[in-house]
């Protein structure tokens, strides 16, 4: 998928904008940490039979 230059400006000052710093890099570690979660609640709950 090519994007333009001004779809990519606009992607980077979106993320620029954001109140929460690093939020190009955070939301990605937070959807790592929700797959370990996801990960460890399906183990343990095939564990029990």
């Amino acid at each position: 998928m090519v994007q333009t230059v001004a779809a990519m400006e606009a992607y980077n000052a979106h993320w620029a904008n954001s109140f929460i710093p690093r939020a190009e890099i955070l939301w990605i570690i937070l959807i790592l940490i929700l797959a370990v979660i996801a990960l460890w609640q399906a183990r343990t709950f095939v564990s029990k039979f």
